[in-house]
């Protein structure tokens, strides 16, 4: 059925008919652009990046989180030595 054909015949359904056919179409494209929004990374439904990760000494970057941990490694080791 070409789209003026079927304007047509929705024309000739009685209001509350077209009312009923307009709010269906509409939860129908309502519904499309629900599942069409980008979903959520990981870090994002984590809650965001560990603040405490970015808050001290550049703590986000994977070497110097590295260098820290080696270093309390080593400390303890000192210690327990």
């Amino acid at each position: 059925m070409q789209a003026q054909e079927l304007f047509l015949q929705v024309q000739k359904l009685p209001l509350s008919e077209q009312m009923a056919l307009l709010s269906y179409l509409v939860q129908l494209i309502q519904r499309e652009v629900d599942n069409t929004e980008t979903p959520q990374t990981v870090l994002e439904r984590m809650g965001g990046m560990p603040q405490h990760l970015l808050s001290e000494g550049g703590r986000s970057d994977r070497d110097t989180r590295r260098q820290i941990i080696d270093e309390r490694i080593r400390a303890r080791h000192r210690v327990e030595s």
